[in-house]
């Protein structure tokens, strides 16, 4: 016979694994596959010249992450002190987001930002880049954030803890219930022997 403190031991080790797997499950849902250099998009902002790569994104929790290769538009020479803001633009919405993209002593030609965008729609990211050659920009992506899937993944995560637990939680009443039956009918029937019976 199934103890109560079997039951909440295994109830307990069922929480913590779904616990556990919750945020793999989350991470996994926001880790999309590196988009290769071949989808980028070359622009003219002025006296640069800019080739922009989407990277990373998972655009139903609107994140981008977009790395962009700075040079001189009429030598070619790369661009290692530019200063690069991108502007994100939902004329929907009404709503703009800024950022910026910085470079790295170890690759001074590569500059890698991250956005998060705030609402729903079509966005377009424009670059803005200034340095010691002038200043310039132009738009570089056109994106779309999908209504339908923007909480998805963490929804079902979610939806998928709540069942798991009040299927526990039913078992468990269950459980309880079907072990008193049990002492009951095992209880009557002790108070049915005749003495003499063994």
């Amino acid at each position: 016979m199934i103890s109560i403190k079997q039951i909440f031991f295994a109830q307990a080790l069922l929480g913590l694994t779904i616990f556990l797997m919750a945020p793999i499950s989350t991470v996994v849902a926001q880790e999309d596959k590196p988009i290769g250099g071949d989808r980028g998009v070359d622009v003219v902002a002025g006296p640069h010249a800019a080739r922009v790569v989407l990277i990373n994104s998972n655009l139903a929790a609107g994140f981008i992450q977009l790395s962009m290769f700075v040079t001189d538009a009429n030598t070619g020479e790369t661009v290692p002190d530019a200063r690069v803001v991108l502007i994100a633009t939902n004329e929907g919405e009404e709503y703009e987001a800024i950022g910026t993209a910085h470079n790295s002593p170890a690759d001074p030609r590569r500059y890698d930002g991250r956005m998060n965008l705030g609402s729903t729609g079509d966005w377009v990211i424009a670059v803005n880049i200034s340095s010691s050659l002038g200043e310039g920009g132009a738009d570089a992506l056109f994106l779309e954030v999908p209504a339908l899937n923007r909480y998805t993944d963490g929804s079902l995560v979610f939806f998928g803890i709540f069942a798991a637990m009040t299927l526990g939680v039913v078992y468990l009443f269950w459980s309880v219930k079907r072990q008193n039956r049990r002492r009951r009918a095992a209880s009557a029937v002790e108070v049915g022997k005749p003495d003499d019976m063994p």
